[in-house]
């Protein structure tokens, strides 16, 4: 399977990208962009099929079908997105695999901070539009994630 998912995202890396984009991002954002697409399908069929678009009781709390959907969804999509960022994107990490998961997770908890505060900071604080501060969150989230998951979860190298 890794083999497979190296070879698309290294086929898709053409010439033009070659001479603005190293290849570990273009592999990192391909696996970035697999992933959303898993978690949307994925979504669809919880919320769905699993589901059945009803909300679950489960004794002393119900859940809402659309959050159901989204927990059971996170969960999945939280271990093959480190899956594919471990082994596609920075393959090349010397850092030990439990300590990677720990640091995704504390990245991806980061992540969500970000959204939650910066929805809340755009949204009622300055007033604009969701959809759009939704954007400008996404672009923040994905440069950090980014830059964090390359040089602190799967650095290459050793700090002194």
């Amino acid at each position: 399977m890794r083999r497979a998912i190296t070879r698309l995202a290294d086929f898709f890396y053409i010439r033009p990208l070659r001479r603005i984009v190293p290849q570990e991002t273009f592999r990192y954002a391909f696996v970035g962009g697999l992933n959303l697409l898993f978690n949307a399908v994925f979504y669809w069929f919880c919320y769905n099929f699993v589901l059945g678009q009803r909300d679950t009781d489960f004794g002393i709390v119900v859940v809402s079908a659309p959050i159901l959907a989204f927990l059971v969804t996170f969960v999945v999509t939280f271990f093959t997105g480190f899956y594919l960022a471990r082994n596609i994107a920075f393959g090349k990490s010397e850092v030990h695999g439990a300590k990677q998961l720990f640091r995704y997770a504390q990245v991806v908890a980061v992540n969500i901070a970000i959204n939650y505060f910066g929805l809340k900071l755009l949204v009622e604080t300055l007033g604009v539009y969701p959809s759009i501060a939704n954007v400008m969150i996404q672009v923040v989230t994905v440069t950090f994630s980014y830059v964090a998951q390359r040089f602190y979860t799967f650095r290459t190298h050793r700090c002194p």
